[in-house]
């Protein structure tokens, strides 16, 4: 992987939507004329991971290698003080208090597989589809 230094620094960057099969990006997501001399290119291990600002401009070659790539994004995790202003999504509170009340609190899952928890979790997720994919008039598959 490589990253552009500092570039979560700046207004966010505008990105084409690709939708590459087999691109596992919501919407295959492409910044433009990323100059490479200002990247870092960040060499991890089997088994090690990267956490990063989610608008520092980032990503990766094509991989060659005969094992799968595997992403991992918290992508939720918010202050109650933010506003989901694309959409509507439910929270569990971390710790500490909620004094903004912007949105509207869950449990924990009761049970593994509990069917009521997966009816949560179906509703949740397609609350996100209708943010991540807002504008677009296309939907990847991954």
């Amino acid at each position: 992987m490589r990253m552009w230094s500092g570039s979560h620094k700046d207004n966010l960057k505008d990105h084409d939507q690709k939708f590459n099969e087999g691109n596992l990006l919501t919407r295959g997501q492409t910044v433009k004329n990323v100059p490479k001399d200002e990247t870092t290119p960040l060499i991890l291990k089997a088994g090690q991971m990267s956490l990063h600002h989610p608008t520092v401009v980032h990503g990766s070659d094509l991989n060659r290698s005969n094992d799968r790539r595997i992403g991992f994004v918290i992508q939720s995790y918010i202050g109650t003080n933010v506003k989901q202003i694309l959409g509507k999504n439910s929270v569990q509170l971390a710790r500490g208090v909620d004094n903004f009340n912007f949105h509207e609190k869950i449990g924990r899952p009761n049970l593994l597989m509990d069917r009521n928890d997966l009816k949560l979790k179906k509703k949740e997720n397609d609350n996100l589809q209708k943010i991540f994919y807002k504008g677009s008039n296309k939907k990847g598959s991954y």
